[in-house]
């Protein structure tokens, strides 16, 4: 290889931490203090062994939360950290990674800032190379802090880096991932979809296995199946960090961190700047009808996200809807089931919520998804050419708020057309009950999408950051972490998935309501402050 292909990497690197000063910051301390903070609530929470075995139990016996947890690893309060919360870690530094290295890379060329670069004294692969020095940088401090949490904890200072080094993994892997995505398409959007995808099947492979594995009460571990080998998701979950201390895993992740380098370096060598490997499809000669309206283009860049996730979705609800009868088959057969938790009818249907409560906070991530693609389209300075015509702000913004906010809906009802196929087949539930448990989670939903909204129309500058940390911030303090971790009501109380009806409350028409109003309250107020602020672009 040719030593000028990375000539200046060491300047690129240099220019990227201090456009990414603040941000890496965040994200890093972010994430550290977050692992810190669950370490020790959990801590609080399970103050002896016996608590330990008793939670561990409960979680690994179910294969349904086998298949979102990480697996069981002996006894103790960092293995059941690791088992509990490590999947929602790592898949923030999963997405953290991805977007860190198409930042450097494909969204310099997508916006001209590369044919810059390149016009300077700069190698063939300079820029590449030092978007993955910095991410793989990142990660290894990201690496070193959350093994400090664990050991300020009280945890075992080997098992907190053995953690910390699966975790850190997990993010060098898919910066590799990204380096490969950066090169096949010609868009910010398409390469961090590419790498969305492979960071979506790799958490369904680990799942997979997870849940087909088996639960050892002897040893307190689960045994897992074959396809989480098959996942970078599944690698790290094999270290047992605080139990096994697999160290050897982690050269798997140097051979594909390596793979994925050579790789993507090989596609950067073969193709032209601001162009992928993969070219843009043609359009056709003469265009749709439907694109003369802004509710026609808006659906025309949005679509196609809209379809993965329903497919997606439906597919996740056929696999819950068949876990709903082997709940039912087992519970049918402990004695006085009828008698604590009613027929198996109830106890069915309260499975179900509990799943949806769980789990349907989760999609709204596609709302921020289609959020951002509307904050990109005036970023980039493609809503100006559409707003010079005879369509006005309103039109314009409302356009996309209306693919949004009704692909949240169709998305909800296609997760819960999904499970009730499944579960109607596989036993005597109502399935409207299940679509109603996935529908009350829509109010919840529309509440943050009103809120991005507010916060584009007063602080552009800040929607993407502010999205992404308000919703992770209302996934951390509703139903999925929140009573886990036995925060103050008040701290739940912020985020709106706290008042959606429980698995066991009726459902009623006030909170939803309320959530409703309050959802209005805060569009029209990022419609009205939209319309009367400047127009923003990054050109």
């Amino acid at each position: 290889m040719k030593t000028s292909v990375y000539l200046g990497t060491n300047v690129l690197v240099m220019l990227a931490l201090k456009r990414d000063r603040i941000r890496l910051v965040a994200w890093i301390l972010g994430i550290a203090i977050l692992t810190g903070m669950l370490i020790a609530a959990f801590g609080a929470m399970l103050p002896s062994e016996k608590d330990i075995i008793n939670m561990t139990t409960a979680h690994s016996s179910n294969p349904v939360m086998r298949a979102f947890l990480a697996p069981a690893s002996g006894v103790s309060l960092g293995g059941f950290v690791m088992m509990r919360v490590s999947t929602v870690i790592a898949l923030a530094i999963a997405l953290f990674a991805v977007l860190t290295v198409t930042r450097h890379t494909r969204h310099n060329e997508e916006t001209g800032c590369e044919e810059l670069i390149g016009s300077t004294v700069v190698g063939r692969h300079a820029s590449l190379l030092a978007a993955l020095i910095v991410t793989t940088a990142a990660n290894i401090l990201l690496a070193v802090l959350i093994a400090v949490a664990f050991m300020i904890n009280g945890q075992p200072a080997w098992g907190s880096f053995a953690a910390g080094a699966a975790l850190g993994a997990v993010g060098i892997a898919f910066a590799g991932v990204a380096a490969i995505t950066a090169q096949l398409t010609e868009s910010t959007r398409g390469a961090n979809g590419m790498a969305g995808l492979v960071i979506g099947a790799s958490f369904m492979l680990s799942g997979i296995g997870n849940m087909l594995g088996e639960f050892k009460p002897a040893s307190m571990e689960v045994i897992s199946a074959w396809p989480v080998w098959l996942s970078p998701f599944g690698w790290y979950q094999q270290i047992h960090a605080f139990h096994q201390n697999n160290w050897w895993i982690v050269l798997l992740f140097a051979v594909f961190l390596a793979l994925c380098v050579k790789a993507a370096f090989m596609l950067n060598s073969r193709r032209d700047v601001g162009m992928g490997m993969i070219p843009a499809r043609r359009g056709p000669a003469v265009a749709s009808s439907r694109l003369l309206s802004p509710v026609g283009l808006a659906w025309r860049m949005q679509h196609r996200l809209l379809v993965i996730w329903s497919v997606s979705v439906v597919v996740f609800g056929a696999v819950f809807g068949n876990m709903i009868g082997e709940f039912s088959e087992k519970m049918s057969g402990l004695e006085r089931a009828d008698q604590i938790f009613g027929d198996i009818f109830n106890m069915s249907e309260t499975f179900v919520r509990a799943l949806m409560a769980m789990l349907g906070p989760f999609v709204a991530f596609y709302t921020v998804q289609a959020f951002l693609r509307m904050v990109s389209e005036e970023a980039n300075g493609l809503a100006e050419p559409v707003l010079a015509t005879a369509v006005t702000r309103l039109r314009w913004i409302m356009s996309h708020v209306m693919c949004m906010l009704s692909g949240t809906i169709v998305i909800l009802t296609a997760w819960g057309l999904g499970g009730a196929v499944s579960a109607f087949v596989e036993t005597d539930i109502r399935w409207y009950k299940v679509v109603e448990s996935s529908l009350i989670q829509a109010p919840a939903v529309l509440v943050l999408a009103g809120l991005f909204l507010l916060i584009f129309g007063l602080a552009p500058r800040w929607s993407t950051m502010l999205s992404w940390a308000i919703l992770i911030i209302s996934l951390l303090a509703g139903p999925f972490l929140g009573p886990a971790l036995d925060l103050p009501q008040w701290v739940q109380n912020i985020s709106p998935f706290t008042h959606v009806p429980g698995p066991t409350e009726a459902v009623t028409a006030a909170p939803m309501i309320v959530l409703l109003l309050i959802a209005a309250v805060f569009t029209a107020g990022g419609l009205v402050s939209f319309t009367r602020r400047s127009i923003r672009t990054e050109h």
